[in-house]
């Protein structure tokens, strides 16, 4: 019976690194997964996290022709936000779609844009850092999202990607370049003359995002929605509905 128990630890271990640190069977496995959710290899590695046909979300919302003073942009950390009811008296509209990456909302800005916004929003990379793309590319891309938003006459803040935490993804590699990423886009904000907050001074500390913001350890729980509520509330007062 020991011996039992003492494989089955040892196997739930090693999918766990295998999870983390891509080791075998981790191909094996996001090779089945492939063949199960439509992405047949073709597609470019940092186009979108896990599931490629997740583009299609993004690329249907202008046809409710939907408007709003406030558009928010980014992945699933966005996407889970109920905006509309964190901000019930500002006109506003969620653009967040999950497995997103900057290139990602590069493509799917045209749709965005038709929302016709005065404001934005954007808080988008740590999908890129779980892809392992170059950060000269991410940066590079997301300096082509805020030259679209202000030529669009967008006003753009420009949010800090939130650490990960207590997550088998997250690596402390993976949470260095993170912040190494947060300290190129807060020189790329004031390059741009755009406002730039940081939310991780509240939601996470040398560990990354802390467990009492977190469901799992990625994404935001009610306590940490309210303070990112709270935060940038301020800078939407002008944006009533």
């Amino acid at each position: 019976m020991a011996i039992i128990i003492a494989a089955l630890v040892g196997a739930f271990a090693w999918g766990m690194a295998a999870g983390a640190y891509e080791i075998f069977p981790f191909q094996v496995v996001r090779g089945a997964k492939n063949l199960i959710d439509g992405d047949n290899g073709e597609r470019a590695p940092d186009a979108y996290l896990d599931n490629p046909l997740a583009v299609e979300v993004g690329h249907s919302d202008p046809q409710w022709g939907t408007r709003a003073n406030v558009v928010m942009i980014g992945d699933s950390l966005t996407a889970q936000a109920r905006v509309e009811e964190m901000f019930p008296s500002v006109s506003i509209v969620n653009r967040g779609v999950g497995g997103d990456t900057v290139q990602g909302v590069l493509d799917r800005l045209p749709g965005i844009l038709e929302a016709q916004p005065q404001r934005a929003f954007v808080m988008v990379g740590i999908n890129d850092i779980f892809l392992k793309n170059p950060e000269n590319k991410i940066v590079a891309r997301y300096d082509r999202v805020l030259v679209a938003l202000d030529k669009a006459g967008v006003e753009t803040t420009v949010q800090a990607v939130i650490e990960c935490g207590d997550a088998p993804v997250c690596t402390p590699d993976r949470r260095e370049a993170v912040r190494s990423l947060n300290s190129e886009l807060r020189a790329l904000a004031a390059r741009r003359e755009m406002a730039f907050v940081d939310l991780n001074a509240e939601l996470s500390g040398e560990n990354g995002l802390k467990p009492k913001y977190t469901w799992d350890g990625i994404h935001l729980n009610a306590e940490g929605n309210r303070v990112w509520r709270d935060t940038i509330a301020p800078m939407m007062q002008d944006d009533a509905a």
